[in-house]
Parts: C-alpha cells; sequence; structure tokens
C-alpha cells in the first residue's frame, strides 16, 4: 500500500508568486549587477550544510555515498545519494567531460532516491553548468519486457515519480489484465478481452510546481490466454522531479532531463501486449541568470511496439512541466521540451502553506512512514480481504474539501475509488481526519489519497 501526499493550488497562488516576483524587481533597483551578485535566491548563504564544490570530474568533491555506477569505464555515470530531505547544499555544481582510459568522455549525473521518494533539490551558493552533451538526470526508468520465464515489471519513477503497473502473465501471475501505473496520472493497465491498449501516464501538477511532484507511471500488458510466452511488458516509470536554486548563473549546454521510461515490450506473439510509457515529471529552476544552448526536456516516454500490431502497443506517458525563474534568462524557447513556463524573477521556493494529505492506517494497523508502494513494493499485510477501512488525516486542508482515494490493484484489475467529505466535526487546529471503506479481495494494492480545493 502507498500513500499519496497532493494538493492543488490555483489562482491565488500564482497571484502571490507574481506579487513577490514584481517585488524582487523593484528592489534590484539601479544596482542589478550587484544584486544580482548577493542575492539569496536559494536561501542557502549561509547555511552550515554545505557540501562544497561538486564537480563529476573530480571523485574528491563528490558527497559521501557518491558511486559511478557505470559498467563500462567509457561512459562514466556518477550516482548522488539523496538525503532524507532530498535537498543538496552546494557552492557550485558542475557537470563536465571526464578524461577516461577512452578519451575524453560525456558523463551522467543522476541520484539515488532516498526513503521518502523526495524531488531533488539544488541549492548553490554559487553557478550550476552542464557542459555540452552531458546529461544531469532524474528520468524515470524502462518497463522490462516480458518473457517466456516472467511478465514484465514496472520501471521505477525519478526521484519524486511513480512506477509504471505490472505486465499481465497467465502463467506467472495468473492476471489478464496489466496493472495500473502508479501516481495521481497513472496509466490504466492494458485490457485483455477487445485487446485495450495500456494508458501511458500523465503529469499531474500546476504551472507554479508548488508543490514539486513528479510523473506517474504506465499502465503494464495483457496475457490474452495462458500459452507459453503470452507475457505483458511492464510499464515505464515517471519522471522525476528536480528543483534547482542558483545564487549565480545556471548554464545548461548539455541536457537536464525529467523525461519519463519507456514501456516493455510483450514476449513475442499476439496472444499478450506491450507496457505504456511513463509520463515526465517536472524541473523548476531559479537562478540570477539562465543560459546555455542545449536542452531541458520533461518528455513523456513512448509505449513498447516490439512485435505487435497497432492494437497491441502501450500508449506513450504524458509531457510534464518545465519553469524558469531569473532576472536574466537568455536560454532559447525551442530549447526546452515541453515550452517552459517563465518568471521576471526568482519567486519562492515553496508555498506558504504547505497541505498534505495521508493514508495514516488500513484495516487498523499504522502505515509506515516512508511507505514503498511507489516502488511496487508491500507496505503492509492485510489479515483478510473483505470491508477494509482506510483512515485518513490532513493538514492545511479546509473543511468541507472531498478527498478522493482510489485502489489500485496491483495487476488483474481496475482501479474503484471513493470521495469523502472533510467534516468540520473532525478538524481541529488545520487537521482533519476521515475515514472510507473498501470492499477488496484478495491481491496486492496501492493506495493513492488527494485533494483538490480553492487556496485562500
Amino acid at each position: 500500500m502507498t500513500r499519496r501526499r497532493t494538493a492543488k493550488m490555483r489562482s491565488s497562488v500564482r497571484r502571490a508568486g507574481s506579487a513577490v516576483a514584481i517585488g524582487a524587481l523593484l528592489l534590484l533597483g539601479g544596482e542589478d549587477a550587484k544584486a544580482q551578485a548577493t542575492a539569496d535566491f536559494c536561501g542557502c548563504a549561509g547555511s552550515p550544510e554545505g557540501l562544497g564544490s561538486f564537480n563529476s570530474n573530480d571523485p574528491a568533491t563528490w558527497p559521501a555515498g557518491t558511486v559511478d555506477i557505470a559498467h563500462d569505464p567509457c561512459y562514466p555515470h556518477v550516482r548522488i545519494p539523496l538525503p532524507e530531505s532530498g535537498v543538496l547544499v552546494f557552492d557550485s555544481f558542475t557537470v563536465s567531460n571526464r578524461n577516461t582510459g577512452c578519451g575524453t568522455r560525456n558523463v551522467t549525473v543522476s541520484f539515488v532516491p532516498n526513503a521518502a521518494n523526495t524531488p531533488v533539490t539544488l541549492l548553490i551558493r554559487g553557478d550550476l553548468t552542464v557542459g555540452s552533451s552531458d546529461l544531469l538526470s532524474v528520468r524515470g526508468s524502462g518497463g522490462s519486457d516480458g518473457s517466456s520465464g516472467s511478465n514484465g515489471v514496472g520501471g521505477l519513477g525519478g526521484p519524486g515519480g511513480f512506477a509504471g503497473g505490472d505486465g499481465a502473465y497467465q502463467l506467472s501471475n495468473l492476471a489478464s489484465n496489466g496493472g495500473a501505473g502508479v501516481g495521481p496520472g497513472g496509466g490504466a493497465g492494458s485490457i485483455a478481452e477487445g485487446r485495450v491498449r495500456a494508458g501511458g501516464g500523465s503529469f499531474f501538477g500546476v504551472p507554479e510546481l508548488r508543490p514539486l511532484v513528479g510523473g506517474s507511471g504506465g499502465g503494464g500488458g495483457h496475457s490474452l490466454t495462458s500459452g507459453g510466452s503470452c507475457a505483458g511488458g511492464g510499464g515505464g516509470g515517471g519522471g522525476g522531479a528536480l528543483l534547482v536554486a542558483a545564487n549565480g548563473t545556471v548554464r545548461i549546454d548539455g541536457t537536464v532531463s525529467a523525461n519519463g521510461g519507456g514501456g516493455g515490450n510483450r514476449a513475442g506473439g499476439s496472444c499478450s501486449s506491450n507496457g505504456a510509457g511513463g509520463s515526465a515529471g517536472a524541473i523548476r529552476i531559479l537562478a540570477s541568470a539562465i543560459t546555455g544552448g542545449g536542452a531541458i526536456e520533461a518528455v513523456g516516454a513512448a509505449g513498447g511496439d516490439s512485435h505487435s500490431d497497432a492494437n497491441d502497443r502501450g500508449n506513450g506517458g504524458g509531457s510534464g512541466r518545465i519553469r524558469l525563474e531569473a532576472i536574466t534568462n537568455s536560454f532559447a524557447v525551442n530549447g526546452t521540451s515541453p515550452v517552459a513556463v517563465r518568471a521576471p524573477a526568482p519567486g519562492p521556493l515553496a508555498n506558504p502553506i504547505t497541505p498534505t494529505v495521508t493514508i495514516t492506517g488500513i484495516d487498523g494497523k499504522a502505515t509506515p512512514v516512508n511507505p514503498v508502494g511507489h516502488r511496487g513494493q508491500i507496505d503492509l499485510l492485510v489479515d483478510s480481504p473483505g470491508s477494509i477501512q482506510i483512515d485518513l488525516a490532513t493538514t492545511d486542508v479546509p473543511a468541507g474539501t472531498d478527498v478522493e482515494v482510489v485502489a489500485k490493484p496491483k495487476i488483474g484489475r481496475a482501479p474503484s475509488s471513493q470521495r469523502v467529505t472533510l467534516s468540520p466535526a473532525a478538524c481541529t487546529g488545520g487537521t482533519c481526519t476521515a475515514a472510507v471503506a473498501f470492499e477488496l479481495d484478495p491481491g496486492g494494492y496501492i493506495l493513492e489519497a488527494r485533494a483538490t480545493f480553492e487556496a485562500p
């Protein structure tokens, strides 16, 4: 089981962000150059948690636990572990080509998700640089292919993103229909009857990217018969979420990516189908200046299409969001995909209120602090199927708001949902409680909850 925290902020938050941006411009006045050099956009100038200056080409600058996971030394891939908060503070951050035994090679820098699956937050006192053809990535992973021995498995989301659904295989997981993708925009699993294609993940977020969330997973492929190799492909994982706040210049000549993961292919033949692609996640960059000739990407991934006709391909995942906030922004409009939302100056890092929706208990058992259902793993075992009560708690969500709870079978069946209204009698000091009950058959489920309301 997993829990999900979301809240949708609308026009009042956008107006608040605009007011902050205009105020920053007025504050700079006629001393723009000096102010841009000293403004603390990241809020980290005096932080005692600084990790110094990171350079992918110099292991001496890597945070503790960072490793090069490349299977081939000619293609270096540096992976940085995220702390519990998801926040890393640096004096500067540089992704640059490395001199290897194969000559000078491009470098990928990515991140190991933490237990809470938070987005990546890079707070930088100076500059961030991504060199030509180098990659800074929070991409989702692709779903695996089905085989004669196993169904395809959903790919993991990038940090802050969500996993794809598993493929069905009647000989291994006894299912005909693929599993739904995880996350608020998770794609539907492929349905064997009528050979309905798996749905791609879609991104759920607002233009301000406050709160910042990653992408959702694509659905898994179906298994039409119990014949050998009738194994569906796994859905792709959703792209992660990345916030960069730099007091200096962000220069991107390579690529910054929050793309979704691709759907896995079926095992072969017309008795199964491919997984769908995961949606892209989100990238928000705040800086004094943003420049460079590279690319910033939040692109949904394609579904699997190997060995199949059009009916058995997986659908593609949807695009994510990109937001650029800077005093000076010379980064080309066509350098971002999708086209980025732009602001004339850096706004606040977070909303003044931080609403949450939490699943606190399932059938009388408390949920773990850091659930792992978003990775396709089990958080709780329920003693017996039937009527299962889901306990909820919210913070900073107004009484009278509807909370939607979705139960997604891990494999084989379609999701079901219910709504509950937060009663004023169950709210105290900004905290509300509620409960819903589901009739659940035996099997694994992903539980998600979210509230949507107009911010005051």
